[in-house]
């Protein structure tokens, strides 16, 4: 199985930011050392999430650590940023991990936070920008200086290469890219490209079928049996995970990290979240909150003993998702939680579920300019 572990902890004041943020670096590497094959960081905005606001940052200070651990961003958010300097940190992030990096795009969470606003952008025009600063993005990347000037102009950006995009990527044709999305006409459109799906919290059954959705869409193009069995490896869902030396330990660490989430309403609903991870309830009745609990707990959160998760994550495997992304940076900063939890995923469950690594680029994956005959040279 494939266990990534992405960073998304929220910090509560400017004081918190920087353990946070450390901590992220600390946990990244520990991943790395434990065998996990990708750590993976956000782009969030003026709402105290993921205070290191730029995941490329982080893959810059990260490249030297990880060995054969990829760096991947879920996710960052296109329509809020520039194109071209999205090619250009992503080049620089492509170049710094030897390839190892893998940029999940969407455009962007409505409601979430007040990005889109923070940014002047309308979301209700938000498709429209993420194609239009996407064909910037693609165009620039396969443009050379010998093309001769390059002009774009949009109502989101204007923008003229006269020059050459720098640096030149690691993986030849620009790093690899992924989509952040659950709508399935989404999936399947950017599935015909062989693009990897990232996808957002749905319930494992959902998840099961959107991920089936996208292997079958990729089949049905035509598209090479290497590019299916590639991107099929690195299309993920992302799960809470929080671990305990005993199932109760466990389930009060949940209430500690999840139990405020302002995705749920249990002003009403006098139930746990252990209850409410095992409750049935009706999809179809979402405007009803004791539902939207349920869903929420079992669309999110993995929890017991090391054994019990472990027998969870397997059944996720079971079910046809592979990929698993954890996270352990769960809520707000509470950092032996955190650490206790990671360290007994790391130490007990890992090993249980045999986790795989993302091969390296070929040879002939490789950027021209950078083959020397031997891939990720010069990089531990």
């Amino acid at each position: 199985m494939f266990i990534s572990v992405f960073m998304g902890p929220a910090s509560r004041t400017p004081a918190e930011d920087l353990p946070l943020i450390d901590l992220c670096l600390e946990q990244a590497v520990a991943a790395a050392q434990a065998g996990c094959c990708m750590v993976t960081f956000g782009e969030q905005h003026f709402n105290n999430y993921e205070p290191y606001a730029n995941p490329f940052m982080m893959a810059a200070r990260l490249a030297p650590d990880l060995g054969g651990t990829w760096f991947g961003t879920t996710i960052v958010p296109l329509v809020l940023n520039h194109p071209l300097r999205v090619a250009e940190n992503a080049a620089v992030a492509d170049v710094l991990t030897r390839g190892r990096f893998l940029m999940g795009l969407s455009a962007g969470r409505v409601g979430f936070s007040p990005d889109f606003a923070n940014f002047g952008i309308d979301p209700a025009r938000r498709d429209a920008v993420f194609d239009a600063k996407l064909d910037i993005l693609l165009r620039a990347r396969a443009h050379r200086e010998e093309d001769g000037p390059l002009s774009f102009e949009t109502p989101w950006d204007t923008c003229a290469i006269s020059g050459r995009l720098m640096p030149m990527s690691y993986r030849s044709g620009g790093p690899q890219l992924a989509i952040g999305t659950n709508t399935d006409a989404t999936i399947e459109r950017f599935a015909e490209l062989g693009w990897p799906l990232f996808l957002g919290p749905c319930h494992p059954r959902m998840a099961a079928r959107k991920l089936k959705l996208h292997r079958d869409t990729m089949a049905e193009a035509g598209l090479p049996r290497s590019v299916v069995d590639d991107a099929t490896s690195k299309s993920f869902v992302t799960r809470h995970v929080i671990v305990g030396t005993t199932e109760d330990e466990a389930w009060e660490r949940a209430e500690l990290m999840a139990g405020r989430a302002p995705m749920m309403d249990r002003s009403a609903d006098p139930r746990s979240l252990r209850e409410l991870a095992r409750a049935p309830f009706d999809p179809t009745a979402m405007h009803d909150p004791r539902n939207r609990n349920a869903a929420h707990v079992q669309s999110w959160i993995i929890a017991g003993t090391p054994d019990q998760v472990t027998e969870q994550i397997l059944d996720y495997e079971k079910s046809g998702i592979p990929h698993l992304n954890t996270r352990f940076t769960v809520g707000t900063y509470n950092p032996d939680a955190i650490r206790d939890s990671f360290g007994l995923f790391s130490r007990e469950v890992v090993p249980m579920l045999s986790p795989q690594l993302f091969a390296d680029l070929e040879p002939a994956e490789v950027s021209a300019e950078y083959r020397t005959g031997t891939v990720g040279e010069g990089r531990s």
